[in-house]
């Protein structure tokens, strides 16, 4: 899935870079330049698209962001708690797991 979401991504800067060309030409002449700021701003605009399809979605960054956190809590050693301490946090710990 991550392939095709660059591909798109790239697929697109190639077509804006071809409308921001003839945006550019149109831009030349006096009487068209209203059609070339348009495309002008429409290749801008599927720049931006094609960009945040080169990103990772933001579900994909807090999925890996829960599991590095549930790697790394368990990792981490348990202390040495009074009694009280210890039910709350193993009541904690239970609660985060869910």
């Amino acid at each position: 899935m991550r392939v095709l979401r660059v591909f798109g991504g790239v697929l697109l800067w190639l077509v804006a870079t071809v409308l921001l060309v003839v945006a550019l030409v149109l831009c030349v002449t006096v009487l068209l330049m209203p059609v070339g700021l348009l495309l002008g701003f429409a290749a801008l605009r599927l720049y931006g698209v094609g960009f945040r399809l080169l990103l990772p979605r933001s579900r994909d960054v807090r999925k890996g962001l829960r599991k590095e956190g549930r790697r790394w809590r368990r990792k981490m050693p348990v202390p040495k708690l009074s009694r009280k301490r210890s039910g709350w946090l193993a009541r904690t710990a239970r609660r985060v797991r869910r």
